[in-house]
């Protein structure tokens, strides 16, 4: 028996104790292998007697996967990041995987070093948490991972281990600038704060609504601020020089920023000027008055870029992207 203190069993020792061969021990440990009932139950009977617990490094020699899978986002502390981080790593970890969350900043050299670790620890497979990977990522780095299937989720590089799952971002914008519209607003702004490959389909879709609309010159409407509520801080005052009566913002917290420098001004929302987001995070349900806001439904671009991933490593059909449609929650702001 192995107890507290005594040796530590090993594969030798279950095969002699259940009188089978180390070969038939390693095909059913490592489910590689016909291994009949009988037998089957006579090992486990000796594992659970034994409180055998097979290695992690020597079961990945014999099967040639470690179960490690990278989770590579700039700042798990934002909450959309967090979110989608939190729900792969549970539903990986269901399936067996240890999961490594890396979080790598903005800097394109910190994201190389991230992701070479990942590549020197033989992991399974990469999720990288976002569209800014598409600049972070260099053409070294990609080619160091060329053999890892990599997963991004909202992100897409052409490459041919690299599969996306998408948000149509743009088509929120759409459908948040034509609420506005619908709402009696006739001059629309957009605030994009980031520069990604998400932020710029954002933009896109706000411009190709307005066009739709009848607006002959929309990117004149379009203004830059940094992220976050010092961004929003920023960017409300001009916004309000300029007369506009509805924007359109590509982040929740970014607009939490501008609506409550409105509101120490004494501007009231929506009847003076309304606003929207996009995420959905918390920030746009606690603040006050509440926050209409894109819904980019984080929940499911988790669900689906694991299960994209699974089906890689399973060698089961091969999608090369997937999209989701995101839909708009309207609250007291529009």
């Amino acid at each position: 028996m192995c107890k507290t203190g005594e040796m530590i069993m090993n594969i030798y020792d279950v095969a002699k104790e259940a009188g089978v061969s180390i070969t038939t021990v390693s095909r059913m440990i490592n489910n590689k292998g016909y291994v009949s009932e009988k037998t089957r139950k006579k090992i486990q009977d000796v594992l659970d007697r034994n409180e055998y617990h097979p290695s992690a490094i020597a079961r990945g020699m014999v099967t040639g996967s470690m179960k490690t899978v990278g989770i590579v986002v700039v700042d798990v502390r934002v909450p959309h990041y967090a979110l989608t981080s939190y729900i792969m790593e549970q539903r990986l970890s269901e399936e067996g995987y240890m999961v490594l969350v890396c979080n790598t900043g903005e800097e394109e050299e910190d994201c190389r070093r991230y992701l070479r670790m990942l590549a020197e620890r033989h992991v399974d497979g990469i999720i990288l948490v976002g569209s800014i990977f598409n600049r972070l990522c260099d053409e070294d780095t990609l080619n160091l991972l060329s053999n890892i299937p990599i997963v991004m989720a909202n992100g897409k590089i052409e490459r041919e281990n690299v599969y996306a799952v998408l948000v149509d971002e743009a088509h929120g914008m759409e459908l948040a600038t034509a609420h506005l519209y619908e709402r009696g607003r006739r001059k629309l702004a957009y605030v994009i704060d980031k520069d990604t490959n998400a932020a710029d389909r954002k933009m896109e879709g706000f411009i190709r609504e307005m066009k739709r609309l009848g607006y002959e010159d929309p990117e004149k409407d379009v203004y830059h601020t940094p992220y976050g509520l010092e961004g929003g801080t920023q960017i409300a005052g001009v916004l309000r020089e300029k007369g506009y009566d509805g924007v359109v913002f590509g982040e929740d917290l970014t607009a939490v920023g501008a609506m409550n420098e409105w509101g120490r001004q004494g501007v009231r929302i929506p009847e003076e000027i309304a606003l929207t987001g996009c995420n959905n995070s918390e920030y746009s349900y606690i603040c006050s008055p509440g926050l209409t806001t894109v819904n980019n439904k984080g929940e499911v671009l988790s669900e689906l870029t694991v299960r994209m991933l699974l089906d890689v490593l399973s060698k089961k059909k091969e999608l090369a992207s997937l999209v989701v449609l995101p839909e708009l929650v309207v609250r007291e702001t529009t």
